[in-house]
């Protein structure tokens, strides 16, 4: 075999090995930036006026034993897309255990902040992005779960379907988004799913630093309420500990 043949064949290979990792590089590059911008719609979408709803926290442990506490949930947009809005969850448990609030500062270009009061404490306490991994309320909710914190998360890609078809949750086509955690945080990655129409999250899986499934958010059912098709329920399971945790909503909410 002559040196030219030999040289044509390694700059082939050369060549066409560079494609493969170009390709493969541009594929992931589509991936992150339609994560990035599916992430930042969601974080975009916000309430449109002023309601309040009320609900039931029940908590379930790992021995089977059910507490239910009262929840009322207020939602306040601020005075222009730009000034984001707030989300204000107030439990009020069985006494002797105090009452408590929790206050998210949402915005659709920075990571959300949180202001508890109650429970105990002696005046209200502001936790930033990244310092808010702990229970609400006794719950296996997060504060950054409330928050979807993960969202504003830097790493956001879309996961393909299998064989290239769209992703179906609870009957439903979806989008795949999986965000990577930021050091420091006690998820790894949570995937979600979310509805193409809607564009809600339908389920989550947060999983640990192992890379195990850690928690698992999910919707429950709807039913229509004056012509308007309500979310009834949504829950969080706590894979490690097995507890979960289902907030049912009263069907009503009111415009202030």
């Amino acid at each position: 075999m002559s040196g030219t043949t030999i040289g044509l064949r390694l700059l082939f290979g050369i060549s066409f090995s560079w494609v493969i990792a170009q390709a493969a590089e541009n594929a992931l590059s589509r991936d992150e930036a339609e994560g990035r911008e599916l992430a930042a719609e969601l974080c975009a979408l916000q309430p449109a006026a002023n309601a309040t709803n009320s609900a039931v926290l029940v908590v379930r442990d790992s021995s089977g034993r059910r507490t239910l506490t009262p929840l009322t949930i207020t939602t306040e947009p601020g005075a222009d897309a730009a000034a984001g809005w707030t989300t204000t969850y107030s439990a009020r448990p069985a006494a002797p255990a105090p009452a408590e609030s929790l206050t998210i500062l949402q915005h659709p270009n920075r990571a959300p902040a949180y202001i508890q009061d109650g429970g105990g404490r002696a005046s209200p306490e502001v936790l930033p992005a990244g310092k808010s991994f702990i229970a609400f309320a006794g719950s296996d909710f997060w504060l950054a779960d409330l928050g979807l914190e993960f969202l504003h998360w830097v790493d956001q890609r879309i996961l393909p379907g299998p064989r290239g078809d769209p992703p179906m949750v609870k009957g439903r086509s979806c989008k795949v988004l999986e965000s990577r955690a930021p050091a420091g945080a006690p998820y790894s990655r949570v995937v979600s799913w979310v509805d193409n129409e809607f564009k809600s999250i339908i389920q989550a899986d947060a999983y640990a630093l192992d890379g195990k499934l850690l928690k698992r958010f999910s919707v429950g059912s709807f039913k229509k309420v004056g012509g308007v098709w309500q979310l009834k329920d949504m829950e969080m399971i706590d894979e490690r500990r097995d507890t979960k945790t289902k907030l049912e909503f009263e069907l009503q909410v009111r415009e202030r």
